[in-house]
């Protein structure tokens, strides 16, 4: 075989693997978009309504669903871009302490912190309840962006013990109407010395 046909096979075989990768990248592509899109139109399904939520204030925080949207050919490029919007709204950064310890039940922990990082672009709330059984046992108040909280104290005193807990966060539209935009929550570990 001469020189010049087993380069001209390896290019051949080259621009195989390149095209190979170049579907494989696609199909991903495809399979992540289907995914997102599922999960918005999914987000999307119930209809518009408002539940308003208790916080710590004396207040309440109102919390909106969005209307179903069906996306077809003609609208699928406009529904891509609410999408996309609705997504990059509902990002937010977390900044906060995952150890947190109570000399009792009724002390400030010293380790516990959460930061609205400067990054973000909304106030933010969380609210702490035990993994385990559900019970609410801390309810932040709003945290506008760029503040951190410290000195946290249980609003429900626990016993001496290590508890598993949900720090559920809650991007919100803005201060003063209090829709909740997103939610993420995180696991914390609780530990009550005396």
């Amino acid at each position: 075989m001469s020189g010049e046909t087993r380069q001209n096979e390896e290019k051949s075989k080259d621009r195989k693997k390149l095209l190979i990768i170049i579907i494989i990248v696609l199909v991903i592509l495809l399979v992540a978009g289907a995914i997102v899109l599922a999960f918005v139109l999914g987000k999307q399904s119930s209809q518009r309504n408002t539940d308003s939520v208790g916080d710590n204030t004396g207040g309440t925080r109102e919390t909106v669903s969005s209307v179903r949207q069906v996306a077809d050919e003609e609208s699928a490029a406009s529904v891509y871009e609410q999408m996309k919007q609705e997504v990059e709204e509902g990002m937010f950064e977390c900044k906060m302490s995952f150890d947190w310890s109570f000399e009792d039940g009724n002390a400030e922990s010293k380790d516990a912190y959460v930061e609205n990082s400067t990054n973000n672009t909304h106030p933010i709330y969380f609210d702490l309840s035990l993994q385990d059984t559900g019970e609410l046992v801390y309810s932040s108040p709003v945290l506008p962006v760029g503040t951190k909280l410290t000195n946290i104290k249980l609003d429900k005193p626990l016993p001496a013990g290590t508890y598993s807990a949900v720090c559920m966060y809650s991007l919100l539209t803005d201060e003063e109407s209090q829709e909740v935009i997103s939610s993420a929550g995180f696991v914390v570990n609780i530990e009550v010395k005396n």
